[in-house]
């Protein structure tokens, strides 16, 4: 009979030798241990801080002291990152940091990045990676280390994916600089198209489309976190394909409900109802609304009254139904698209009632 106490020290054992020859500490494995003890849970995730320590030799002193700078600009940079600096004699940086806030500084001494606009970037870019982070972990504990778990494999098994893992994830993530640049020529396109003839260059004309799934609420609340994570995936996999597939751009997620933006009211009348017949086979009932018109752009959202009109459209909207204004109808005739009068609404937040007609593919005869 296998004793089950003697077969976990082994494996604590082999573990402790793993992270050894990997590079932790006595001490670290040591409080990783206990840290691991106080959550009920073994410290073979110090795995993923032996990689992520890799190359880890300065201070937020040390880069201050290099470039001239007091260590408070260093902590403040970093903090219009996202990135928490809790100790600034602690080593947390590499020379890729100091490169990093060299080229910062440079390009703003130079003028290329006002100070306040530059922060306002990093600002934009902090919350886009920070939701990368986020997503790269739930997408590891809940896929690859749960399998892990569910077939007992040993703590050096996952101390070995677990770095194996963090390490491909950073190696994507330096490698993602050729997609970006092809999101870059994107919405420089984009730009191009939606600004032509606007009244200011803080605005864009184009289409904004919203997608609620009526009845979701009340199906998520009968799946189980399994079922519930595989509805969520499907959600944002169909929203994105269908999007991507009329040439649009999904601006975000909002619980249940989607928001898309289209160069044109066409594309965006195709897309919206696409998301109906795609959403329509789910068990739940897809309503849509729609507008064109001048919008404020700004860190990769819209806003203003185009954008509330259609928010307001699509809660105005039956199950089924997909909502547009007389912008869309205006701008999309002769094109195939059907536009039945719907009457006049009085919507929240707008004074007058507004005339509205209802989306279909199909004309009836």
């Amino acid at each position: 009979m296998v004793d089950v106490d003697d077969s976990l020290r082994r494996e604590r054992t082999a573990l402790r030798d793993w992270l050894a020859a990997h590079g932790a500490s006595a001490e670290q494995i040591a409080a990783c241990e206990l840290a691991a003890a106080e959550r009920g849970r073994e410290p073979e995730g110090l795995a993923s801080d032996l990689v992520l320590a890799r190359g880890v030799t300065l201070t937020a002193r040390d880069l201050a002291d290099r470039l001239g700078l007091d260590v408070a600009d260093i902590v403040a940079i970093y903090r219009d990152l996202g990135v928490v600096v809790p100790d600034v004699d602690a080593a947390q940086f590499t020379e890729d940091d100091a490169m990093l806030v060299t080229r910062l500084l440079r390009a703003t001494s130079a003028g290329d990045i006002p100070s306040t606009t530059g922060a306002e970037l990093l600002r934009v870019v902090a919350g886009a990676m920070d939701r990368i982070a986020e997503a790269a972990v739930a997408i590891y504990v809940q896929g690859p280390e749960e399998d892990l778990r569910r077939r007992g494999a040993s703590l050096v098994e996952h101390a070995e994916n677990t770095a194996h893992a963090t390490e491909l994830v950073l190696h994507l993530g330096a490698g993602l600089a050729p997609v970006f640049r092809h999101h870059m020529r994107q919405a420089i396109a984009r730009q191009r198209v939606t600004q032509t003839g606007v009244t200011r260059r803080e605005l864009a004309r184009l289409t904004i489309g919203f997608l609620d799934l009526v009845g979701s609420t009340t199906l998520q609340s009968q799946l189980d976190p399994a079922e519930l994570a595989a509805q969520v995936t499907r959600f944002e996999t169909r929203a994105f394909d269908v999007t991507s597939a009329g040439g649009g751009r999904l601006v975000k997620f909002i619980g249940d409900e989607i928001m898309v933006a289209a160069l044109d009211p066409i594309a965006g009348c195709r897309i919206v109802l696409d998301l109906v017949e795609a959403f329509t086979d789910d068990g739940t009932q897809p309503r849509g609304g729609l507008v064109f018109g001048e919008v404020l752009f700004r860190h990769g959202d819209y806003y203003g009254p185009v954008v509330n009109l259609a928010a307001r459209l699509v809660d105005a909207a039956i199950p089924g139904e997909i909502l547009v204004d007389s912008s869309v109808v205006e701008a999309s005739k002769d094109d195939g698209l059907c536009f039945d009068p719907a009457g006049r609404r009085l919507l929240k937040g707008f004074d007058d009632p507004v005339a509205v007609w209802s989306l279909t593919r199909v004309c009836p005869d």
